[in-house]
């Protein structure tokens, strides 16, 4: 049976219908976060108050963590995210104010990184509505995201994480895993967590293999960051202020997450520092009967997108140019999620290929790539995947690797980065493709 796919960030598409992820890790990039002024002795005061909660959480001590913050609803919201915090295995976590309140609101940085995923701190970015930092010790009111002029969080700042929407989280660590869910949703977890977990080494054998070396600061992850979600309304939510539109037909994604320091990067560059994955539990490849196979490819898929994340280079365009290719990305991501898998992919692409036209282009170079049709969406998917598969059938799995990586790094030397992996240029290279996709379904010209 052939896929239907999503997108968002990181989409892939498997069996049994349903949709993944595939726009968000590539798109994450579009905003850039609010410019802030250099530390004030106002702002100073505050940091004495963020660093009592790097000390708070560093020695366990609930009360301390809890004292900044008033008295009722507020304070019993943060004691809940006090004690999710404490089942994250940490490398870093701190908290920083870089600016002085304006009209109330104080804008603080929590700046961490999870043990063995993270290449780098990331930063998600705290809106406190306070009072005077020396009218007392319950000076925070209210916590949320940063607000604009209009009183929205535009997800600038990687807020809501988990900790902060779940009351009672649920956490699984493995080898390469940091993998989570609401307490009300942790049979699911215990379920899928060592089939992730597999999926992980999967990708990360692979990679080993056949990926290039690390270069400077920028290295391929070694880790992955999931959470599992039922909930629409949550899965939208999760590191998107008050939320993303829901596109129907995506049903995982990775996005990425910048650098707390990107000084590093340069001013026109962009630092990644790890990823973030949220799959939709709801969907087919993980209620099915071979919900194994669907649990499997959707991790490899998403995961495939987090390995590469950290390799993008260049800051993309408001207008979503300046970004990897999406059949790239896709490709990439499905040609991870089916090695080993050849008979399966063909099948798919016979399936998906029937009732959609095939007008001879690497998907995206025409029409959309992220189409709302959801047969010509999974048509993409499965087209980027085979493509990804020919090139490594002609030229190597090295080959493979070592193009998509460039696409990440340096996305505009595309048409140079076709010629180095196959010595053809893009349209010999396109050609070739399409006549394989030809000759294997019956019927296309």
């Amino acid at each position: 049976m052939g896929r239907t796919l999503g997108c968002l960030g990181v989409a892939l598409v498997l069996l049994l219908g349903a949709a993944v992820g595939g726009v968000a890790l590539l798109h994450a990039n579009r905003k850039r976060p609010p410019v802030v002024s250099g530390l004030s002795a106002e702002s100073g005061k505050w940091q004495k108050v963020a660093d009592g909660l790097t000390q708070a959480l560093a020695a366990k001590d609930e009360e301390a963590f809890l004292k900044p913050f008033a008295a009722g609803p507020t304070k019993e919201k943060q004691r809940l995210v006090f004690r999710n915090l404490l089942k994250i295995p940490w490398e870093t976590a701190r908290w920083s104010t870089p600016i002085a309140p304006i009209d109330g609101q104080l804008r603080v940085d929590f700046v961490h990184q999870v043990k063995g995923v993270d290449n780098l701190p990331i930063r998600e970015q705290y809106g406190w509505q306070v009072l005077p930092a020396d009218s007392g010790t319950e000076v925070v009111t209210e916590v949320s995201g940063v607000k604009d002029s209009r009183g929205k969080d535009d997800g600038f700042g990687y807020y809501p994480a988990p900790w902060d929407l779940y009351d009672d989280l649920s956490v699984q660590v493995r080898d390469h895993l940091v993998a989570m869910s609401d307490k009300g949703q942790a049979a699911e977890l215990n379920r899928d967590v060592d089939i992730l977990a597999r999926a992980a080494k999967d990708d990360l054998a692979a990679w080993q293999k056949s990926g290039p070396a690390p270069t400077a600061d920028r290295r391929a992850a070694s880790g992955f960051f999931v959470v599992l979600e039922k909930n629409r309304d949550v899965y939208n939510k999760l590191y998107k202020g008050d939320g993303k539109l829901n596109d129907s037909l995506e049903a995982g994604v990775n996005m990425p997450m910048q650098a707390a320091d990107s000084t590093k990067a340069g001013p026109d560059g962009i630092l990644i520092g790890g990823s973030r994955i949220v799959m939709d539990t709801t969907g087919s490849r993980f209620t099915s009967s071979q919900w194994q196979d669907g649990v499997t490819d959707i991790g490899r898929h998403e995961m495939a997108h987090a390995i590469v994340a950290p390799l993008m280079a260049a800051r993309g365009n408001f207008d979503g140019t300046g970004n990897p290719r999406d059949w790239v990305s896709e490709g990439f991501a499905e040609y991870m999620a089916l090695r080993g898998k050849d008979s399966l992919a063909r099948d798919e692409m016979a399936a998906d290929l029937k009732d959609v036209p095939f007008n001879g282009q690497l998907p995206g170079e025409g029409p959309e790539f992220y189409s709302s049709d959801g047969d010509r969406r999974s048509a993409n998917y499965t087209l980027a995947g085979d493509a990804m598969r020919f090139m490594a059938s002609k030229y190597g799995d090295a080959k493979v690797c070592a193009f998509v990586a460039a696409q990440y790094t340096q996305p505009k030397e595309y048409e140079q980065q076709i010629a180095d992996a196959t010595g053809q240029s893009l349209t010999q290279f396109q050609s070739a493709w399409a006549a394989h996709v030809r000759s294997a379904v019956p019927g296309k010209r």
